[in-house]
């Protein structure tokens, strides 16, 4: 059987044009399996001005966390789990900072978090929060992984959720 170049080079662009597609399906069924962050209600937007911080729980019932209303106005959420060893930081008002109580690492609200003295090697993981129109507020992803969680979320984890959410 003899085969014209022409049809030579158009098998050869199907065979990877189909191998592209095969691709790019795997990668969507993969996006698509990662599990989904829960959606938890925070409190109200009232209640968080009261009180200056709301405690909830996130992503699960065994993860403390803290909302905070910033001096600017910015409500932020960490979750509490000190990323150097796992203690519960606890929050500063006037440094708007998390301080952790065993080895001294503190991290900076304003900041996402970020790690302003160590030896945490890492930022604590952000929650992000929307709110409804009638300013209920609602945790709705993670920047990281929590401390001891690892095996629950994917290191390196973007937050889930739209740029319309936050």
């Amino acid at each position: 059987m003899n085969i014209s170049r022409g049809a030579s080079i158009a098998t050869i662009a199907t065979a990877i044009a189909g191998g592209i597609a095969a691709d790019a399906f795997s990668l969507e069924i993969g996006e698509a399996a990662s599990p989904a962050m829960p959606r938890r209600r925070i409190g109200t937007l009232e209640e968080l001005k009261k009180r200056g911080a709301i405690d909830f729980t996130y992503p699960d019932k065994s993860s403390p966390a803290r909302a905070v209303l910033l001096r600017n106005g910015e409500v932020v959420a960490f979750s509490l789990i000190c990323t150097h060893m796992g203690c519960e930081v606890a929050y500063s008002r006037e440094t708007e900072s998390f301080d952790c109580p065993c080895h001294g690492s503190v991290f900076d609200a304003a900041r996402s978090g970020a790690v302003e003295r160590g030896p945490a090697p890492r930022a604590l993981p952000e929650i992000q929060v929307t709110s409804t129109k009638d300013d209920v507020l609602y945790a709705v992803g993670l920047s990281a992984p929590i401390f001891g969680a690892s095996e629950s979320l994917r290191e390196n984890q973007t937050i889930y959720g739209t740029e319309g959410d936050r």
